[in-house]
């Protein structure tokens, strides 16, 4: 059988790389390989997959940050693909049953991304490290859920999705990611310059289109 590149990933505290290790694998190996994992116990600390992209929604939903990805949406400007199945007329819908992936959870653009860290900087920091260093091991399910062509896929998988994945702690202690709810009215304040700068990309992006 044909081998195929695999890369498994492990977490260190917030703030550290997490540990990625790349190993190729026929399809026959690769499920041995996640049979033997998933045999092993469970590791301490951190959030389970399901709590983790439970925790996200939480603090999108309570910063207003779910509102203004929904109007983002609605003007026309919104950054998720049309073809994933968790989308709705009105953006990402949370009832949709393929669910999501820590990917997709975390993932927000530069321009909302910038207003919540002018609001609060360590929350800011906090979806920077989780989409970076978190959404990774999820990436290749990412690209299953939004209808990616296969051939135009990541070439490496995840040989096994981490059962706990660490809490998104800020060095000052308290979780960035809790209390989403204490920048919502200064994120509010920001939505219109968000829409804005959405509208200009897009523009942006259509006249390269026509170039």
């Amino acid at each position: 059988m044909d081998a195929r590149r695999y890369q498994l990933i492990s977490f260190g505290e917030f703030g550290e790389p997490g540990d990625k290790r790349e190993s190729p694998f026929c399809a026959r190996c690769a499920r041995a390989e996640r049979k033997r994992l998933n045999a092993q116990p469970d590791p301490d600390g951190g959030l389970t997959r399901g709590e983790m992209i439970a925790a996200l929604d939480r603090f999108f939903a309570s910063s207003g940050a779910s509102d203004i990805c929904r109007r983002c949406h609605e003007q026309g400007t919104g950054c998720c693909p049309t073809t994933c199945r968790v989308m709705g007329a009105r953006g990402c819908d949370p009832n949709n049953r393929h669910g999501k992936t820590v990917f997709c959870a975390a993932f927000v653009c530069g321009a909302l991304l910038n207003a919540i860290s002018d609001c609060d900087a360590e929350a800011g920091r906090a979806l920077k490290w989780v989409k970076t260093e978190l959404g990774a091991a999820e990436f290749h399910i990412y690209e299953m859920i939004t209808r990616v062509a296969a051939q135009a896929r990541e070439p490496v998988r995840p040989l096994a999705l981490p059962r706990r994945y660490p809490h998104p702690i800020a060095p000052s202690g308290p979780s960035a990611l809790e209390n989403g709810a204490k920048i919502k009215e200064k994120l509010d304040a920001l939505a219109g310059e968000v829409l804005e700068i959405r509208r200009r990309w897009r523009e942006l992006e259509r006249q390269e289109d026509n170039d």
